[in-house]
């Protein structure tokens, strides 16, 4: 039962926040509305509920200007670093409008908002079925579901309480933030058909409303407040393998060999939780890997990273140093009552560390650095819903909790309830948190490690904000069919979600492999953020060689298109990092006008320049495929196609539709086995033109590796092509004084259809200008 409630009285202003008083029904409970204006393009509205009016929640508007006046672990961006334009009556007139649609439970709050029939919504972080939700109830909770995860499972590994809202007729734009770490439910239509409801447990509901008006505007405004993903290192943009598990240092170094002399390119090998003592972390098994520095440095000199698997849960073991450190300073969680609190995880009985509070994510990051300093390169974070081990349940035919009670107590700061972890909290409000939390602990001892390396951190669960730790894959999927579409979907839904590096296991995690899933699988994965391939103990091995050939090169020609284009990947993870742009990306992204793209879900942009439309059915040699308004170039054999419509495009078992977006310029890199073993020299600039076309394009470069980009140390190359009547005039202009890449020459292609005329140009020159002869396309 709710009752509504409304802003009765206007109280005035503190710091930034403008606050009304619900006085309806003072004896017995208060409402108080207070709003805020971040910048010109963002609204935030908390609305908080109390039976007593003079309790904490009222007290929790900070007096101080310039600071963030409750505590989020989801947003990134303090008070102070918002200016407006808008004095303060017009201010207060623009928030008030947003003050409607509040009501209040016995211990829920709730917010409901009119639909428009057009109305399409994405995001949400990762769930199956369609991409739009429209029409959908979806409990934003992080959990590990059951294998074989599919349209009937409701909750996933990462909940992000935020949606892009779209007009498909105008192809306007508008997005919600709830900062709320505990569940959210979000009813978009599925009880009411014209309206959206959002409910929280709790006192207080804070809403952050975006003003778009473009897909893109919307993505910048979200990420501005939460954050945005860091330059990974160059090397995390490569090709990884992993599997649970390579059990022993021989094993590693066999399938480091096949990598090596079967000529496929691959960055590291990930080493599952059997390199672990008996399942304890940050341990190893010493009989398997007696030396693990030696180990970790002759994989590298052949290219090779190494990344371990870490789980949150600790062995309940008194002979176990994680677990005495974590016990004799309190580290651990415990229950409200002061019990600790103990899981079940694979170790069987466990504890679990609590990534609220700053100086256990300090412990839990320099206990990482023991591993570092063995040349480990990055981490991989499982089982941080928090999850409980269901295998734990088949062992022993009992059932587990599949996450911590709600009444594990997080102790955040303790009692300074402004400290920067804010007042302690129930685990069921702490929830979504936990994940990104550990991924933020992880980040942070690695920068303390290394201060001017770069991090690879990969989380399997997080919510909102969690971009700016780590980057994340879907999770378990299986060897299905429908698991190569669902994770297209997931991973487009995640970059709406500002999550721009993600990815889901090339072949399937789950159940057997054949030849042509995998090869299908690669395709997609191939131009996926995150390229990583990686399946399940007891299961067919999914190597890339596994199922000889046509699969061995079918799958060897898809990851190196990827390779190739890595100096075009590399420019949009850059966008990404300035404007929360996602790298992959959902036709109506860039094409909202067209009407038709909303009803395709089954291929995507890489940026602007490319469109992938990966084979989802068994035995298909063709599919039909839409393309937005323009041209766009066959990418394997150069036609051209007029857009707005479908066609029918052939798809042998080695390639698969992929098109570019006319008058665009692609970096391609040459061919190598792992990034870095050579100079990117030359460097291929292809410019697909149409005639009388013009095409711009820039290219950031940097050292790949160091934190010096944030001082500037980064170059730009700039491609200029312009079609004339005597040929094509293309103009390279570089700027390297902060950066220089390791370049003596560029290769210039100008394609028109199936034609192209190409030059050699030496790089250095600064800027320079040559002219092609004239390309008729056939």
């Amino acid at each position: 039962m709710f009752t509504a409630a409304k802003p009765v009285h206007y109280s005035g202003k503190e710091a930034q926040e403008y606050l009304w008083l619900n006085a309806e029904t003072p004896e017995t409970s208060a409402c108080l509305f207070a709003g805020s204006l971040l910048g010109n393009e963002i609204v935030r509205v908390r609305f908080l509920h109390t039976a007593y009016p003079e309790g904490l929640r009222f007290d929790l508007v900070d007096e101080q200007e310039g600071t963030l006046p409750y505590h989020s672990w989801i947003v990134s961006t303090g008070d102070e670093a918002w200016k407006t334009s808008l004095n303060d009556e017009k201010a207060q007139a623009k928030i008030a409008s947003y003050l409607r649609g509040f009501a209040y439970g016995k211990s829920e709050l709730r917010w409901t908002y009119s639909l428009a029939d057009s109305e399409n919504f994405y995001g949400f972080g990762e769930h199956t079925r369609a991409m739009n939700k429209r029409g959908e109830f979806l409990p934003l909770w992080n959990w590990d579901p059951d294998m074989g995860h599919g349209p009937q499972t409701g909750r996933m590994y990462t909940a992000i309480p935020f949606y892009l809202r779209i007009s498909t007729t105008t192809g306007e734009a508008t997005g919600l933030l709830i900062d709320h770490t505990g569940n959210v439910d979000m009813d978009l239509g599925h009880a009411n058909l014209s309206e959206t409801q959002v409910t929280i447990q709790g006192d207080s509901l804070t809403l952050y409303f975006f003003a778009g008006p473009t897909p893109a505007d919307v993505l910048r405004q979200y990420t501005d407040l939460t954050g945005r993903m860091p330059l990974p290192p160059r090397w995390a943009l490569g090709h990884h393998q992993g599997r649970w598990s390579y059990y022993n240092e021989q094993q590693v170094h066999e399938i480091a060999t096949q990598f090596r002399e079967r000529n496929h390119a691959c960055e590291s090998l990930w080493l599952d939780i059997d390199h672990m003592d008996g399942f304890r972390t940050f341990t190893w098994k010493s009989e398997a890997f007696p030396d693990p520095a030696r180990m970790t440095g002759e994989l590298l000199e052949q290219g090779f990273h190494i990344i371990p698997v870490i789980n949150p849960g600790i062995k309940a073991d008194r002979g176990y140093f994680v677990y005495q450190q974590g016990l004799a300073h309190g580290y651990l969680c415990r229950k409200q009552g002061g019990d600790l609190y103990m899981g079940t995880a694979w170790p069987d009985d466990c504890n679990f560390a609590d990534f609220s509070r700053g100086d256990v994510r300090k412990w839990w990051g320099d206990l990482f650095q023991g591993f570092l300093a063995q040349g480990l390169a990055g981490s991989w974070n499982d089982m941080n819903e928090p999850s409980q081990a269901t295998m734990i349940e088949k062992k022993y035919h009992k059932p587990v909790a599949k996450t911590f009670d709600d009444d594990v107590m997080h102790i955040a700061h303790g009692e300074n309830v402004t400290g920067s972890d804010g007042p302690p909290t129930l685990h069921k409000f702490f929830h979504n948190a936990y994940g990104m939390q550990m991924a933020r602990a992880m980040r942070e001892g690695t920068q303390r490690f290394a201060p001017d390396k770069r991090p690879f951190v990969l989380t399997r669960s997080g919510t909102a904000g969690v971009q700016r730790y780590a980057a994340m894959w879907t999770g378990d999927n299986s060897s299905w069919w429908e698991h190569l579409s669902l994770a297209m979907r997931m991973c487009l839904n995640m970059g709406i979600s500002g999550l721009p590096f993600s990815c889901s296991n090339i072949g399937g995690f789950w159940e057997n492999c054949t030849g042509e899933l995998l090869v299908r699988f690669a395709q997609l994965g191939a131009f996926l953020p995150l390229c990583w391939n990686h399946n399940a103990v007891g299961n067919t091995p999914q190597e890339p060689w596994a199922f000889g050939e046509p699969y061995e090169s079918a799958y060897r020609t898809a990851i190196e298109q990827r390779y190739r284009l890595l100096p075009y990947l590399y420019n949009l993870f850059h966008e990404a990092s300035r404007n929360g742009s996602p790298i992959i990306r959902p036709l109506f992204y860039q094409y909202p006008d067209d009407p038709a793209v909303y009803e395709v879900e089954d291929a995507y942009l890489v940026g602007d320049a490319l469109l992938t439309a990966p084979i989802c059915v068994e035995g298909a040699k063709s599919r039909t495929v839409y393309l937005p308004k323009g041209t766009w170039i066959h990418y394997w054999n150069g036609k051209q196609y007029i857009g707005g419509k479908a066609y029918e495009i052939e798809a042998p078992l080695e390639q698969w539709p992929l098109f570019v977006r006319g008058n665009s310029i692609l970096p391609r890199g040459p061919m190598m086995q792992f990034i870095g073993q050579r100079p990117p020299d030359p460097l291929t600039l292809t410019c697909y033109m149409t005639e009388g076309g013009e095409s711009h394009y820039t290219l950031y470069e940097d050292d790949g590796n160091s934190m010096a980009y944030r001082q500037g140390a980064s170059g730009q190359t700039s491609v200029h092509c312009r079609m004339t009547n005597d040929g094509a005039e293309v103009t390279i202009e570089e700027q390297h004084a902060a950066y220089a890449p390791e370049r003596k020459e560029y290769e210039v292609i100008v394609q028109v259809g199936d034609q192209s005329h190409t030059r050699r140009v030496p790089a250095g020159q600064g800027k320079v200008t040559i002219q092609l002869p004239a390309v008729k396309k056939a």
